[in-house]
């Protein structure tokens, strides 16, 4: 288990390449986006009824979920979807949109990526958060409006956020930290978001036996995206024709998304694709690629202490 354990040094050395960092109810912050004022003023946004939050732990499937759950919201419209930004189909709640370069970004996005056509509001507000359980709204947490989770097996999702660090601008480009170096820190749970197995399962242990809540796994969305797809149409309460289910699941595939500048991310100077593409390859079980056999063996042992007795299980291949 030592291989798992994240040193004071390698953690300081993390906190100092975060521009802005900071730490807040036992977080770590990359305040160039995020900051605690901006957590706190969440609890006076009232969410309700017409409301969907999509919540997960980051590089665990948000972008596609968030473009499922737009699709349904707007009736199976892909017309709608490739009209509008996805950050304005599906705003983060937690981002520090008063910053001044925010403001410029959005200003500039407007201008590069508008379409000038005028679509139908949606049936339903979806918006996302990679906040853990307890810094949620209040509102969304006395159940006034529906949650759904989206969770990824940990390994890759682990591989995934390695390279988000490495072409993120607001958590420092670390593309001089090494998977080895990366490895402890997420195991330690000392990251942006904290532990991957606190975030997953308090969230887990919320949306059981919870109407207002779901929660849905990465793998099972790629294994069969239609019956997915049924589930969260009942879920978010727009049922679609078996025909608009169909084009959204093509609409939504990996290659049509990775394609589609609405969704992709790419040109957004939050990241820096030259270094990594926002959306990177998408498959189940990539983290073959990077984990050591020691690593995968210490991983096990520390995945079978946390995750015992909370009856949720992954696909890792």
């Amino acid at each position: 288990m030592e291989l798992c354990e994240a040193s004071d040094e390698l953690k300081q050395k993390y906190l100092f390449r975060i521009p802005h960092s900071n730490e807040f109810a036992d977080y770590v912050w990359p305040g160039m986006i995020v900051n605690p004022e901006k957590i706190i003023s969440l609890n006076e946004i009232e969410f309700g009824p017409d409301d969907v939050v999509i919540a997960s732990y980051p590089k665990s499937g948000t972008t596609w979920a968030s473009e499922v759950l737009s699709a349904i919201a707007h009736e199976g419209n892909i017309d709608a979807l490739k009209s509008i930004r996805m950050d304005e189909r599906v705003p983060w709640i937690e981002l520090d949109d008063k910053a001044w370069w925010i403001k410029f970004f959005y200003v500039w996005k407007n201008k590069m990526f508008s379409t000038g056509v005028d679509v139908r509001p949606a049936k339903k507000r979806i918006c996302f958060t990679h906040l853990p359980l307890e810094l949620l709204p209040t509102s969304i947490l006395e159940g006034k409006c529906k949650l759904l989770y989206v969770a990824r097996n940990p390994k890759d999702q682990a591989v995934s956020y390695f390279h988000f660090h490495r072409m993120a601008r607001f958590l420092g480009l670390q593309t001089h930290t090494t998977w080895d170096e990366f490895f402890p820190l997420f195991c330690s749970g000392y990251l942006y978001c904290g532990s991957w197995f606190e975030h997953v399962l308090s969230y887990w242990k919320f949306t059981q036996n919870n109407p207002m809540a779901k929660f849905i796994c990465y793998e099972d969305m790629k294994r069969d995206l239609m019956g997915e797809m049924e589930s969260l149409e009942q879920f978010v309460g727009v049922p679609l024709s078996i025909e608009q289910r169909i084009n959204v699941v093509k609409h939504c595939s990996f290659d049509s998304m990775k394609d589609n500048k609405m969704t992709n991310r790419n040109g957004v100077m939050l990241f820096n694709e030259k270094i990594c593409k926002f959306m990177r390859k998408g498959i189940v079980g990539d983290w073959k690629n990077y984990f050591t056999v020691t690593q995968s063996e210490a991983f096990d042992e520390l995945y079978k202490k946390k995750m015992e007795g909370s009856g949720l299980q992954f696909e890792f291949e």
